[in-house]
């Protein structure tokens, strides 16, 4: 299945990606790590609790995610 950028919405708490001037690729990469790290946010109590290693991971995700979504700032 195909996925347009018209049709994507942002999570709630995440930077809205259709504001800033991203290559394709590079918005639709973005947009995947946004959805996972929204799993992950829905569920931190559970990965915090049980699955420590994963939510350090997602720490380390969100980190890669800013600094990619941060190349492309405009001053």
């Amino acid at each position: 299945m195909k996925v347009s950028i018209k049709d994507y919405k942002p999570f709630k708490g995440f930077y809205d990606l259709r504001k800033w001037k991203l290559p394709v690729k590079v918005f639709k990469k973005l947009w995947v790590i946004q959805e996972l790290l929204n799993h992950y946010n829905e569920r931190r109590v559970y990965f915090m609790k049980y699955e420590p290693v994963m939510w350090q991971e997602a720490q380390y995700l969100s980190a890669d995610y800013q600094q990619i979504l941060f190349e492309y700032r405009e001053d």
